[in-house]
């Protein structure tokens, strides 16, 4: 066969074999060439980088855009961004993977580990393997717990799977984490064995946070379960909230609320969680985008992870 072939005929036989599906006897016939010919003529699309091949695996890791990647950690002076996607995978499939990923590498250096709740950091809980650390992390909440925000099929709370598969024994803060009165929940931080899990949980080196959207999710479940008399419902509306972590709102500038609905959560403050030395934050869908630009301004965020096209839409906003 001369060497090399012409552009074009290399390039009408790889679309004849790989967008028409062309058997190489047929190619043959198609362009008077010998079926050995045309086994080289492919070869050589390949090496001419004319025929490039990708490998979509849907069980290996997800991608990461390193474009927005970039652009988020320069919005928003972040540590790290991890913005991914993978072929035939829903958005929060590929965020709890790669959320997974990043706790799994952190484990091994942090001596204590503080988890909220929510559908994405569960998710995140349920693909984390079993690692067993050593020496093993302390686990603690950064909120109370609740059956419907918290909990595995299997009834298991999030915290509990967690510490599970890292071989530890969670501090349990048994107690809510909204209440209907902000008095109940000032009464409870003052009982000594509430108080002294979240003075705890304060101390954290690593936490894992999900970042909600007003509106979405587990944010008007929150909501509910506060029971807003209607005027305290028209303050908190006035305030602007956008998004929340560990139960507390945030506006559309970053901005913590204060009450109404501040008074009415068991977990830790903005404060506090502005204190812990990496907050990993994860979301998906580019619905909750209003929320987590809100929560992103507010600077508690260190690390990040997010599908692609909520990257694209919080990147739009800025």
């Amino acid at each position: 066969m001369p060497a090399p072939r012409d552009t074009a005929v290399v390039v009408r036989a790889a679309r004849l074999y790989y967008e028409q599906g062309r058997s190489q006897t047929e190619i043959a016939h198609e362009l008077d060439l010998s079926r050995s010919n045309v086994s080289r003529i492919l070869s050589q699309a390949k090496e001419r980088g004319i025929v490039e091949i990708t490998i979509h695996d849907p069980d290996g890791p997800p991608r990461r855009d390193e474009a927005l990647e970039a652009a988020l950690r320069a919005a928003f002076s972040l540590r790290e961004a991890h913005v991914v996607s993978a072929p035939r995978a829903p958005a929060m499939e590929s965020v709890a993977r790669e959320g997974a990923a990043v706790l799994a590498q952190r484990v091994a250096t942090v001596r204590s580990i503080g988890v909220s709740w929510g559908q994405t950091v569960q998710s995140v809980v349920a693909e984390l393997e079993t690692l067993r650390p050593r020496p093993t992390p302390a686990v603690l909440p950064l909120v109370g717990g609740h059956s419907t925000l918290d909990q595995f099929d299997s009834g298991e709370s999030v915290l509990r799977v967690l510490a599970s598969r890292l071989g530890a024994t969670p501090r349990t803060l048994y107690a809510p984490a909204v209440l209907e009165s902000a008095t109940a929940v000032a009464t409870l931080r003052g009982e000594s064995s509430i108080g002294e899990v979240l003075a705890a949980a304060a101390q954290v080196e690593l936490a894992l946070v999900g970042i909600g959207s007003l509106g979405r999710h587990s944010s008007p479940l929150v909501l509910g379960l506060m029971r807003l008399s209607e005027a305290e419902r028209a303050a908190f509306a006035a305030q602007n909230p956008v998004g929340d972590v560990c139960g507390r709102f945030v506006d559309a500038d970053g901005v913590p609320l204060g009450a109404p609905t501040d008074q009415r959560v068991l977990a830790l403050t903005f404060s506090q969680l502005l204190r812990i030395p990496e907050v990993v934050g994860v979301a998906a869908g580019p619905e909750k985008a209003p929320g987590v630009l809100g929560v992103l301004r507010s600077g508690v965020i260190d690390t990040v992870v997010v599908d692609v096209d909520l990257a694209r839409e919080v990147l739009a906003r800025t």
